[in-house]
């Protein structure tokens, strides 16, 4: 193996993806429930409960305002977990990650395939949202059908960030750190629950750096009636950054695991 970074092989990578998959087609129920009633019990909370008094935000009603943010929440943790704990435990406590290095799988394969994997399980949780969602009738547009392809692509960023992470850190310990410094408080301020648009203009330039905060305003976008230019210039934002980050956890792990 060489120090120089190369393009993944689709067909290399597609192999690790369906490691996984085979992985979780055996624990599904288990691992499926708990980070999807998340966003449903804040569903019920605020938008049933806080609703009440809050009728509409910009002209949406406060449930409809919410739901489609909840869905943008649920790939951030389907793919944060997976890359977080999962990834460390193949990584350290497997070593699952030397034995896929053992045979002709390149690290940026290894790479790849993990980060499909997250994007697609990440894909699942939030488009089961967007299914409960509509049930509640939480959805005002068409355009809705056409989420999934742009949960995967956030289901990439906060992967590739993820992964990024966990090839950096020592030791579990440090997630501590990356979910309540990071994670938890672009939940609660990322514009899942209230604009931006009436908060100061430095917490407004904070929030554009955010990932959470794109993939929230293409997601809701998308529910009520998409501004095209919109839903394009957000997710270019999410496929440029998971671009430029990808290349971190490749020569991490190559570091860790070859050198």
């Amino acid at each position: 193996m060489t120090g120089a970074l190369s393009l993944p092989s689709l067909p290399a990578a597609l192999r690790v993806w369906r490691r996984n998959l085979r992985v979780f087609s055996k624990i599904w129920r288990g691992a499926l429930l708990p980070l999807f009633f998340d966003p449903l019990f804040y569903l019920v909370a605020m938008g049933f409960g806080l609703g009440t008094y809050i009728a509409h935000i910009n002209g949406v009603p406060y449930r409809e305002f919410i739901a489609p943010g909840l869905c943008a929440s649920a790939v951030m943790w389907a793919a944060s977990f997976e890359m977080a704990w999962n990834a460390f435990f193949k990584m350290e406590e497997t070593r699952l990650y030397d034995s896929i290095l053992a045979t002709p799988i390149e690290v940026e394969d290894l790479v790849t395939g993990e980060l499909l994997w997250a994007g697609t399980r990440a894909v699942i949780y939030g488009t089961t949202f967007l299914i409960v969602i509509s049930a509640f009738g939480l959805v005002e547009s068409g355009w809705a059908a056409a989420m999934p392809p742009f949960l995967l692509l956030g289901g990439l960023c906060f992967a590739t960030i993820g992964l990024a992470y966990t090839s950096l850190i020592p030791k579990m310990d440090y997630f501590t750190f990356y979910f309540t410094l990071f994670i938890t408080p672009m939940f609660l301020f990322g514009g899942i629950f209230f604009p931006y648009d009436k908060l100061p203009e430095w917490a407004q330039v904070v929030a554009w750096f955010t990932p959470l905060y794109h993939l929230v305003l293409v997601c809701r976008e998308l529910a009520t009636g998409p501004d095209a230019a919109a839903v394009a210039g957000n997710a270019a934002w999410l496929a440029v950054l998971t671009a430029l980050l990808f290349s971190v956890p490749v020569v991490a792990l190559r570091r860790r695991l070859v050198a």
